[in-house]
């Protein structure tokens, strides 16, 4: 996976964050071909689900605004 590119997703508040960090306890899966993310918990259950952006400026490209997400704080994602 070193050689494909990380990017973004917009998460379950509007909020951009990386796919290599998408909170604790959480993980992606890309299918980058697809520009499809996946946020699987703990147990490999799925809690969200996204386009994928190679960057910034793929956001912006269509009309999202970009808001970063804060990575420190707590995870909230109701299920």
């Amino acid at each position: 996976m070193s050689d494909q590119p990380v990017g973004w997703f917009i998460d379950w508040e509007s909020k951009l964050r990386p796919t290599d960090n998408p909170g604790k306890g959480l993980r992606c899966e890309v299918d980058y071909k697809s520009k499809y993310v996946q946020v699987l918990n703990k147990y490999d259950m799925l809690d969200h689900e996204s386009t994928w952006y190679p960057d910034e400026a793929a956001v912006i490209k269509a009309g999202l605004k970009v808001e970063y997400a804060d990575l420190t704080a707590p995870i909230k994602i109701g299920s």
